[in-house]
């Protein structure tokens, strides 16, 4: 099937690929400004389905995506730095959080949207290896500032739920949503 990715995400890209996917990427911009009072899952759903709308589509079904990372209830986004990068793997480590990531599919007027949760319990991550990582590692683009399928997959102790759900796109959920959308565009 091919689709449209309405992301610039590399992970997203080879997700759709490996599952058989023909997929063009044109990514959607769009500001991700939290707005006040907003929960963290009514947030990944708005900016979620503002991506879908706001990327041009032809006849093939636009798939977009969103994900943010929440501990305690709070946003942890990408990154603006390295500082902060840093800041987030700590109040990370030791502790469960919880990634969240919303799938919106479009097809002409037809909209679907989904979300999935998984749970991710992080070991106690010492100081030098929390260095180390960050020299090594791409994070500034990452919610949390982490790749499960990368080295951080070190930090995991446990995960329940969907783990490509934590790299950033829910295969199952997009399936499904493609498979209806296709269903309800020809009733």
């Amino acid at each position: 099937m091919e689709v449209v990715l309405a992301s610039k995400s590399h992970r997203r890209l080879q997700l759709l690929q490996a599952a058989g996917f023909a997929v063009e990427v044109r990514p959607s911009h769009i500001d991700e400004t939290p707005l006040a009072g907003e929960s963290v899952d009514k947030m990944v759903q708005r900016l979620c389905h503002l991506k879908a709308e706001a990327c041009p589509v032809d006849d093939s079904p636009v798939i977009a995506a969103d994900t943010l990372v929440a501990i305690d209830g709070k946003v942890l986004g990408q990154p603006a730095d390295m500082s902060e990068a840093k800041a987030m793997l700590q109040q990370l480590s030791g502790r469960e959080h919880q990634v969240f990531t919303a799938v919106c599919v479009r097809l002409g007027q037809h909209v679907l949207h989904g979300m999935a949760e998984t749970r991710v319990q992080f070991r106690h991550i010492d100081a030098h290896e929390l260095d180390v990582y960050l020299q090594h590692n791409e994070v500034l683009d990452k919610a949390g500032a982490y790749a499960i399928q990368a080295g951080a997959a070190s930090f995991i102790e446990a995960v329940d739920g969907p783990m490509d759900n934590v790299i950033g796109l829910p295969l199952a959920l997009t399936r499904e949503l493609l498979m209806k959308l296709q269903g309800e565009r020809h009733e």
